[in-house]
């Protein structure tokens, strides 16, 4: 009967411990990284985080440089996904002349951001025809 007493004594002093602040303040902390991430994920897959890079090429300045002319463009990918080994090419057409072509390759654009590049051509880009576009890209 002896042991049967210290054996309720015993279940009735764990019943009353507490859980202390500390963790619940880990528990709390759990919750709310955990529903974090999922409100994350949800957020892009509602707001086309999965749509194929799209490669927006503009013209920024036309600046003379020694032995020719350097246009900084900028490249924006306005989708989702990121871009790898962007191929940018540049053409400048002249009347009575040949076309020259220079191309650059920025190694990464990530989804909805932009990179800067530039471009060297020999002719005046102002004086003829100018076109600046993307010709490709990898997935990374």
């Amino acid at each position: 009967m002896n042991r049967e007493h210290k054996a309720g004594e015993i279940q009735t002093a764990k019943a009353e411990q507490q859980v202390p602040w500390l963790e619940w303040a880990a528990s709390g902390i759990g919750l709310f990284l955990v529903l974090g991430i999922f409100g994350v994920i949800g957020w892009q897959v509602f707001n086309g985080a999965t749509t194929p890079p799209e490669i927006i090429v503009e013209v920024d300045t036309v600046a003379p440089v020694e032995g020719g002319y350097r246009v900084l463009f900028l490249a924006r990918n306005t989708a989702g996904e990121a871009a790898a080994q962007v191929e940018i090419e540049g053409t400048v057409s002249k009347a009575g002349a040949d076309t020259e072509t220079s191309r650059v390759v920025l190694d990464y654009i990530p989804g909805h951001s932009e990179r800067q590049g530039g471009l060297f051509f020999t002719y005046e880009p102002r004086s003829g025809s100018l076109a600046v576009r993307a010709t490709g890209f990898t997935t990374p």
